[in-house]
């Protein structure tokens, strides 16, 4: 990751959890973090324990993030922001872990005619999910699927549709939302019964060669074991072996979200 994307993840980030901005420049930021900020990316748990028992006015950390290596000594207490910082990686997980679930409305450039009058929304509900093939090998496959709670309509590569319009956080003026006709639990459900659909519609050869495989093994062990002899071991390496080699479909939800659409 280039450190100029590096930059304006940061911000970014910085900036969706509200912490103040000090100072700016192209290779570097100086940021009082938000209370949240600082609880996701500086381990002192004691010290909000603290000041949360005690009621008193909390001091959130000063910090400062530099992009180019070599301006690092220019700023006192700097921290160098790479791909492999481990604060730039706590920044990541703390991200996956409050954007797991999100609820937006999208932006529209059409004014509602009637000031009196409301546009309404329409409530689609998006996940995405890794589909992981696995054997002694692994392919990973992300299916990104939306699914109209209203109508009931499944639209696969929602994300790419979703990328193309402009989003808020906050319910706009002269807008409402329909109510409706499917539960989140429910377009879950269709959701993955439609999933489970595309994945049985795969060539299963690749798990044919992985049985084909863990065969070959197990009689490989069967002759290094004789009979009788060494059995826990000889069971142990045939449990590990059938887990290696075994093939499977292993499907684990990244994030997903409600969004609320003018139209599609």
């Amino acid at each position: 990751m280039a450190a100029d994307r590096i930059r304006r993840f940061t911000e970014r980030f910085l900036t969706a959890h509200g912490c103040h901005f000090i100072e700016k420049s192209p290779n570097h930021l100086i940021t009082q973090l938000s209370i949240e900020a600082d609880k996701d990316l500086v381990h002192r748990p004691f010290y909000w324990m603290y000041v949360e028992k005690m009621g008193i006015e909390p001091q959130p950390s000063i910090l400062t993030f530099v992009f180019d290596p070599q301006e690092l000594d220019q700023h006192d207490r700097g921290e160098c922001l790479n791909p492999g910082s481990p604060r730039f990686l706590t920044m990541l997980e703390a991200a996956k872990k409050r954007g797991r679930f999100v609820r937006l409305f999208e932006e529209s450039a059409r004014p509602v005619g009637n000031p009196l009058s409301s546009r309404p929304y329409i409530p689609w509900l998006g996940v995405n999910f890794q589909v992981s093939y696995v054997c002694d090998q692994k392919k990973d496959v992300i299916h990104c699927l939306g699914i109209n709670l209203h109508s009931g309509e499944i639209m696969e590569d929602f994300f790419r549709e979703m990328k193309r319009r402009r989003w808020n956080a906050k319910l706009p003026a002269n807008r409402h939302t329909i109510q409706p006709q499917l539960r989140i639990a429910e377009g879950v459900g269709e959701l993955e019964r439609f999933l489970q659909t595309q994945i049985e519609r795969q060539d299963m050869t690749w798990a044919k060669q992985a049985l084909k495989r863990m065969r070959i093994e197990l009689e490989q062990l069967e002759h290094f074991f004789p009979e009788g002899e060494n059995n826990a071991e000889k069971e142990q390496r045939i449990r590990e072996t059938i887990w290696q080699y075994h093939p499977r479909v292993e499907v684990e939800v990244i994030n997903a979200g409600l969004f609320y659409l003018e139209a599609l």
